[in-house]
């Protein structure tokens, strides 16, 4: 919601009659949650809500999605049902998800039953409430405090890093956030099947680390199982996989097996390995690994070997890869040759530096008292780039933004009138006291019409969006994926019945899959989702989540205000642009266009060059070597001039709500300088940021068209042709051959 949209609703409130049933009506609401489903005891002989487990291993980010288990408790006799989670959302109001994803629950006399879904909590303070709904009403409920000690109390901050290890739970000194505070926070998953079998359970996971040293718990990874199917779309989305496989790879990896269609390279043998010092100084560390346990090391070994070997035995990388990093879909995978929860590497000091470096930690944890506050931009009330896009995209040109010193002025003159100018005439005046009672009424209703039409001319009549949609294609996979971020001005105060159409894909391909839910704001500024107090909502009954999570159903929105929300669609298409491309020490080959519209502004980027191609066209085959001369990357995102003798690059502009220019940025946040550069963070929505994938010798061009490729449907209306702005990225991900290749 706008800053001014609330301050005329402060307004038109406080000039309208019953003014304390308003207020009370404000305080009676604070508690959403329980005005949604209060809480209730079930019998004895009924059904019971017995616990939930939330996230993983209790831990879960704010204003993602997250898995969580509900536990049932069969009554006396057997019932059938749904499971339902009230969360508030970015904005404080009750969200309803509700599982299995169709049907119905069949809970049998006294059986324990235990439920997943994912869902999304967007506020620190509340109540989260459970119930188990059975076809002619609700059966048990059951009400959990946040941000207190129960299974909501892991709740991290948008910016604090969480990265999920799967295996064999072990804890060394160097890998312990207590001995460390500045190392990963990583939380254990004993078992394969505790994962969630939904890839958006993962959306607020920095990376998964899968151990492979217990042989027993082994054999789920040998299974297709709808955990790893979950685990590989999630990276192929763009998540990121450290695989950790040693002694028991002869099994893991053969040929066709789940992890095999994980792993960067086919596996051939296991080989000694005869030295551990490749890995030691990969992890720059200052302890030898235990010689006498790592006499017998057993390591496995990769042939053809897509992406980057990192560390390597022998005289050529290709010898004996011991890390090697690739990318996968949108996402990467690092493979470490070697067991990570077994001796020698579970009792070695240097183990949490190994680890900084598999996961590729760039970003500086954010502590709680840091998040949010990052220097100067608390005044801007976001502390990330996702949030610089939704204030961007709060801007309606046609809504002005009422100031603060204007709705204080009118309640002033609200005052003046109603107080000493109203007691003035009926004394001084008209000398009649209880004159009062008409001039009283008179006053408050002219300035209650006059405020309503003030705001009804500024904010007007009718519905408003803006959208930015972005497309990407990976060429190697065949996958396209896209995100969409659209924020609704409401002229009304009313319900929406939300869904994304995602444009069509290539002639018998499978039609999109599609995700829609809120966005939020990190931060505790005004409307984050990390207020310093509960926030008051405007809203206190349920909207619902489709089973399939793909629409919004009955969303309020309030009036002359906005809200923003976030949908993701992806499918198995090829790209409309074709690539050979290759490394001779410089990058060469061709580009070629089979789109049927022209890209404006195409950029394309690989290692530390920007190879500006400018307007590309339906058609167009460019040859990257002779055609186009690149800048460093730096150069070129940073705006970087020559000034006399000297090279300026101007600051970046936080308070910009530029949209191209922060998609750019978003798409190459790391390569930019990440954090340093721009004093914002990129942990929201960070799989935007395509740095990875360069980083791992892919070229990425990107380029924008003027018309939208989603569209957002109210009900059964499209909202594409609502007033407002529309901006569609493109991005094509493509793989360079290794003739030279670094």
């Amino acid at each position: 919601m706008t800053h001014g949209a609330r301050s005329i609703l402060t307004l038109v409130a406080l000039l309208t009659w019953g003014p304390v049933a308003f207020f009370a009506s404000v305080c009676t609401a604070a508690d959403p949650a329980a005005a949604v489903a209060p809480v209730t005891t079930a019998a004895t002989t009924g059904p019971q809500i017995v616990s939930v487990q939330a996230g993983f291993a209790g831990k879960f980010k704010l204003g993602s999605w997250a898995p969580f288990e509900i536990e049932l408790r069969g009554g006396a006799e057997a019932t059938r049902g749904t499971v339902e989670m009230v969360l508030l959302d970015g904005d404080a109001v009750p969200s309803r998800v509700t599982a299995p994803a169709d049907g119905l629950l069949d809970l049998r006399a006294g059986e324990t039953l235990r439920v997943p879904l994912v869902a999304k909590l967007g506020q620190l303070h509340g109540q989260i409430v459970v119930t188990f709904r059975g076809e002619m009403g609700p059966l048990a409920t059951r009400s959990f405090e946040t941000a207190v000690s129960g299974p909501f109390a892991g709740i991290l901050p948008v910016g604090r890093e969480l990265f999920v290890r799967c295996g064999r739970p072990t804890a060394s000194a160097g890998d312990s956030p207590r001995r460390d505070p500045n190392g990963p926070n990583i939380v254990d998953v004993a078992r394969l099947a505790e994962l969630p079998t939904n890839w958006l359970g993962y959306e607020g996971v920095d990376a998964v680390l899968l151990v492979t040293g217990d042989e027993t718990q082994n054999e789920a990874l040998l299974a297709d199982s709808p955990q790893l199917q979950a685990l590989a779309l999630w990276v192929r989305m763009g998540g990121r996989l450290v695989l950790s496989v040693g002694r028991d790879a002869p099994r893991l990896l053969v040929a066709d097996s789940a992890l095999a269609r994980l792993a960067p390279g086919k596996f051939e043998a296991m080989v000694r390995l005869p030295q551990t010092a490749p890995l030691e100084a990969y992890a720059d560390g200052s302890e030898p690994i235990d010689i006498a346990a790592a006499r017998a090391w057993q390591s496995p070994k990769l042939v053809d070997v897509r992406g980057r070997i990192e560390a390597y035995f022998g005289s050529r990388a290709r010898d004996l890869p011991l890390v090697i990093r690739t990318s996968h879909g949108f996402g990467e995978i690092v493979l470490l040759a070697a067991d990570l929860d077994l001796p020698p590497l579970s009792d070695w000091s240097g183990r949490g530096q190994l680890l900084d470096k598999l996961l590729r930690r760039s970003r500086r944890p954010v502590t709680e008292s840091e998040d949010g506050t990052l220097g100067q931009v608390t005044t801007l009330g976001f502390s990330d780039l996702s949030g610089q896009l939704r204030g961007a995209l709060d801007q309606f040109e046609d809504v002005p933004l009422v100031p603060f010193w204007f709705v204080a002025l009118l309640i002033l003159a609200y005052i003046l009138c109603i107080g000493p100018l109203d007691y003035y005439v009926v004394r001084r005046v008209l000398r009649r006291p209880e004159a009062t009672w008409v001039t009283f009424t008179l006053t408050v209703v002219a300035f209650s019409v006059g405020a309503y039409v003030l705001a009804e001319r500024l904010k007007g009549t009718e519905l408003r969006m803006n959208q930015v949609d972005l497309v990407d294609f990976d060429a190697e996979g065949g996958l396209v994926r896209g995100t969409s971020w659209q924020t609704i001005y409401s002229p009304d105060s009313a319900m929406y019945d939300l869904s994304l159409t995602p444009p069509p894909t290539t002639a018998g391909s499978q039609p999109p899959a599609t995700a829609l839910s809120w966005s939020g704001l990190p931060g505790s500024g005004f409307g984050g989702m990390r207020p310093a107090a509960g926030s008051l909502p405007l809203f206190t009954t349920a909207y619902d989540f489709s089973r399939q999570l793909d629409r919004m159903i009955g969303v309020p929105i309030a009036v002359w205000s906005t809200k923003a929300f976030v949908g993701r669609w992806w499918a198995d298409a090829p790209g409309p642009i074709e690539a050979d491309l290759s490394d001779h020490g410089k990058l060469v080959g061709t580009v070629t266009s089979h789109l049927d519209a022209p890209l404006d502004d195409c950029l394309l980027i690989y290692e530390n060059w920007a190879y500006p191609l400018r307007q590309f066209k339906p058609g167009d085959r460019v040859n990257v070597d002779a055609q186009i001369d690149p800048q460093t990357i730096e150069t070129y995102l940073r705006r970087v001039r020559v000034q006399g003798d000297r090279d300026v690059a101007p600051p970046y502009d936080r308070a910009s709500f530029d949209i191209p220019r922060i998609i750019e940025i978003m798409s190459c946040h790391e390569l930019a300088g990440g954090e340093s550069y721009t004093f914002l963070a990129g942990a929201y929505q960070p799989f935007v940021d395509l740095s990875g994938a360069v980083r791992n010798g892919r070229a990425v061009l990107i380029g924008r068209q003027a018309h939208g490729a989603t569209e957002l449907v109210n009900g059964k209306q499209s909202l594409a042709a609502a007033p407002g702005q529309r901006w569609t990225f493109y991005r094509f991900v493509f793989p360079v051959s290794e003739s030279h290749q670094k």
